[in-house]
């Protein structure tokens, strides 16, 4: 499985401040899918999958 950071996100292109925001999307997003680990706020690395699906891009596209 493939994982990103806020790092990446930004590397597409977005400010910090909207990298933290789909960050937070994502997670939020996990959590209601029944993956309460992502709820910890230490966890710093989502899954590609989940980032593709809030931005409605393909990762392999942007890099």
């Amino acid at each position: 499985m493939k994982t990103a950071t806020r790092q990446d996100i930004i590397k597409l292109g977005f400010s910090r401040y909207y990298a933290d925001k789909i960050f937070r999307e994502c997670k939020a997003l996990l959590v209601t899918n029944g993956y309460s680990f992502y709820r910890n706020s230490k966890i710093k690395r989502i899954p590609v999958s989940v980032i593709e699906e809030v931005l409605h891009i393909s990762w392999e596209d942007e890099y």
